[in-house]
């Protein structure tokens, strides 16, 4: 599926895969960049390199912005002191606010996870994340109980069992 990028040119649409973990806004710009990393890339595959990021990040800019060698000093903490230039352009290939990079300040209060950003990439979760809004709280849960069985299910998402027997036992069944 083809889009329009912020630079105004075509571009295949990224697709996302989101893991399931604390979102992490530590202190540090390379624990918050190693975040993106991990958790904002296409579905299919795994993160992206180093090369891949400045690569896009160079092509959309149709100049040399940042090297691979940057990218990878500022996600393992060799380099910590990037320029505006640089943070908007990585800001921007993740699809996240600039400010995502800095400690948390009153601008922070009311800003999107980057993750939930990362799921809202992907057409079928926004589709459907628009046409819950304005379902009974009995079928919201009917919903999201099902999601939970499903991701269950697959390989590496599953709970234990003991703290799945918890979640069924607070979780009243609905049918709808």
């Amino acid at each position: 599926m083809l889009s329009r990028s912020l630079y105004g040119r075509p571009e295949q649409r990224l697709v996302v895969a989101v893991a399931k973990m604390p979102h992490a806004r530590g202190g540090r710009l390379a624990d918050r960049l190693d975040d993106l990393f991990r958790t904002v890339h296409p579905k299919d595959r795994g993160p992206y390199t180093p090369a891949e990021v400045a690569a896009a990040i160079n092509q959309a800019a149709d100049e040399r912005v940042i090297s691979s060698t940057y990218v990878w000093q500022l996600r393992t903490g060799r380099r910590d002191n990037p320029t505006q230039k640089h943070l908007s352009a990585l800001a921007t290939f993740f699809g996240v606010s600039p400010m995502y990079f800095f400690e948390e300040t009153e601008a922070d209060r009311g800003t999107v996870p980057p993750e939930l950003v990362a799921a809202l990439k992907d057409d079928d979760v926004r589709d459907m994340a628009l046409r819950a809004t304005g379902l009974s709280e009995r079928s919201l849960r009917a919903i999201k109980d099902m999601i939970e069985r499903t991701d269950r299910r697959r390989p590496g998402r599953g709970r234990s069992s003991k703290s799945a027997r918890q979640q069924r036992l607070r979780t009243p069944r609905v049918r709808v």
